[in-house]
């Protein structure tokens, strides 16, 4: 299924040292795991079109690679559901979840950008 227009998602954006990015790691693969369990691809479950975390090194300069990295190690975690209402299904489900608080913690101590409920506006 391919993402459409108004489809809501969780978009997270963490900046993170890199001396702390296992703890992060193993953070982000207990919500991935935990994601598997509760989600799905189809109406099984919670339903999500898309659901991938992503990471890179942080550039010094993102035009020029050759100048370094800064030592912080960039997240991308990303939700998209099917329906809006996935979204307080996701966060009703996330209350049963043992390490609720542990991710948000996690999510909200290195998160730049925390985008919650949003809104596709363009897509392919």
């Amino acid at each position: 299924m391919n993402v459409q227009l108004k489809q809501r998602t969780f978009n997270f954006g963490l900046s993170v040292p890199v001396d702390s990015a296992e703890k992060v790691e193993a953070a982000i693969s207990d919500h991935a795991s935990w994601m598997r369990e509760t989600h799905s691809y189809d109406d099984s479950q919670i339903q999500l079109v898309h659901y991938y975390v992503s990471k890179a090194h942080e550039l010094v300069n993102i035009a020029d690679p050759s100048q370094g990295t800064t030592g912080r190690i960039l997240y991308s975690i990303n939700e998209v559901y099917v329906m809006a209402e996935g979204i307080d299904q996701h966060m009703a489900a996330g209350q049963s979840w043992k390490n609720f608080q542990s991710f948000v913690s996690t999510i909200t101590e290195f998160g730049s950008v925390l985008i919650a409920n949003g809104e596709v506006i363009e897509t392919l």
